[in-house]
């Protein structure tokens, strides 16, 4: 016969033995927690949503709608400039120009895209800019500035993809034809 009383002892201690732990690392996250809320909270960005709200995230992940901005608009004509005076033009290498025009005023960017432009084989005497790529050695370097010195001779030129070694010489093989493979038909059987 099955003692209840043993049975539900023994149960009890496995189950406390199980909880136990639990129970301690739930009272260490309640703890972490009432500390983190305890550190201050800062702004960690702002951004003017399409109603025109000024909007905050802040460093808890939370945001706060701060409302409509008020302020004084610009003056018509004198502070900004329209698309119709707008132009891009391109180097065709690595430089993009935006040209803003209104009447005798001009504004223009440039933007230096840092990109690698691949210039063949490493020519003595040949001037490089910073991000030109060249092949010489066998290994292909990339510009770190304004240069013309060879790519191993000091820090102008950063290695990009060492030479490998030379393969041996193969011999060529005719390639055997392959049959067909069967899926899902039992080969027939000779007989």
């Amino acid at each position: 016969m099955i003692d209840a009383k043993a049975l539900g002892l023994e149960l009890a201690a496995i189950v406390k033995a199980q909880l136990d732990p639990m129970a301690a690392r739930i009272a260490e996250l309640e703890k972490r927690l009432a500390e983190a809320r305890s550190v201050p909270v800062s702004v960690a960005g702002a951004l003017i949503d399409r109603t025109g709200s000024l909007v905050l995230t802040m460093s808890d992940g939370t945001t706060k709608d701060l409302g409509p901005i008020v302020g004084r608009d610009g003056d018509p004509g004198k502070d900004g400039l329209g698309f119709d005076d707008f132009d891009v033009s391109y180097d065709g290498e690595k430089t993009v120009t935006l040209k803003f025009t209104q009447g005798e005023r001009v504004k223009e960017f440039a933007f230096t895209m840092p990109v690698v432009i691949d210039r063949g084989v490493y020519r003595d005497g040949s001037q490089y800019k910073a991000g030109d790529g060249v092949t010489w050695g066998g290994s292909f370097w990339i510009a770190q500035k304004d240069t013309s010195a060879k790519p191993d001779a000091g820090d102008d030129w950063r290695l990009s993809v060492k030479r490998g070694r030379d393969g041996k010489n193969g011999e060529m093989k005719q390639a055997k034809a392959h049959s067909p493979v069967r899926v899902g038909v039992p080969a027939a059987k000779e007989t």
